[in-house]
């Protein structure tokens, strides 16, 4: 390994490890009550919004230029689109609270990091590996809040956030190979190839592991151990839509699974459709 791979190893490690070991501190500076003569009562997630339209305003100047110098500008908007149908989705379902939203630019940029050290010329356009990684990593991190960091108020084992992981690092993908070609058709089918396979282990371990916790568990209204109490498959009083939907194991996994998957292959899709005409075909066409 070179000097700089090391170095941005390094890195990711640093990010990942500080923001699983620092959620509990910085979910609870946020939603802590403060007082200020010049604000008088107020929450620092009060102030997430005006922050995120800050961010946001940033990544679509930054995107604009990139759009404006670069190429598939087709293709990057459609999945963008793509992207934020599921976005708009998920927040009308599946989001508790506004800190929620923490989940996109912390994955988005793990996942642009990731992307960067493993195909730094982007060269082999590699969505569903970079996407399996930082979609395992993401599942950890939940699987870590539950089982230790946040065991005093987790009653279980949050798929939704799984999920809200997993976009984050599809929108740092895009962020990353977005307006950009020339990436290489064999290495393209590689990366697919793993990405594909690469989910299809992760969804048979997660249902072999979740039908073993089914077939031993002595209470049916519990799927122990991930489930403290009921609350899978239920509709929950939330803050921020007022209820919001909590995935099951399997429902959860298979939606997780078939994104990725999806994301997987779509690089694939792109360069078949993107395919030039053979020169006989396009002289008979123009005859």
């Amino acid at each position: 390994m070179s000097r700089r791979a090391a170095v941005a190893l390094g890195a990711i490690l640093a990010v990942y490890v500080s923001s699983v070991l620092a959620h509990l501190k910085v979910a609870l500076w946020l939603v802590q009550r403060r007082e200020s003569d010049l604000l008088g009562s107020y929450r620092l997630a009060d102030f997430l919004p005006h922050a995120g339209a800050v961010m946001l305003t940033g990544v679509l100047i930054w995107q604009a230029r990139r759009a404006w110098h670069g190429h598939n500008r087709k293709t990057t908007l459609a999945a963008w689109a793509a992207w934020l149908a599921a976005a708009v989705l998920v927040d009308r379902f599946l989001i508790f609270s506004l800190p929620e939203y923490l989940h996109y630019p912390h994955y988005a940029l793990l996942a642009y990091m990731v992307a960067r050290l493993a195909d730094p010329d982007r060269g082999a356009l590699a969505v569903g590996p970079v996407l399996l990684v930082v979609t395992v990593l993401g599942i950890i991190d939940e699987t870590l809040q539950y089982c230790w960091i946040t065991i005093s108020y987790s009653n279980y084992l949050d798929f939704n956030d799984f999920l809200l992981n997993q976009l984050g690092g599809a929108a740092g993908l895009l962020l990353y190979y977005g307006f950009t070609s020339g990436a290489e058709p064999s290495r393209i089918r590689a990366g697919a190839r793993h990405g594909l396979l690469g989910f299809a282990w992760l969804g048979t371990v997660i249902m072999l592991i979740i039908a073993t916790m089914q077939t031993t568990s002595t209470d049916l209204s519990l799927l122990r151990p991930i489930e403290r109490q009921p609350s899978y498959n239920s509709w929950i009083p939330g803050p921020h839509a007022g209820r919001y939907y909590v995935l099951d194991p399997v429902s959860g996994s298979l939606i997780l699974v078939g994104l990725g998957a999806l994301a997987s292959a779509l690089p694939t899709m792109r360069r078949r459709r993107n395919k030039p005409i053979p020169g006989s075909a396009r002289r008979a066409l123009s005859s």
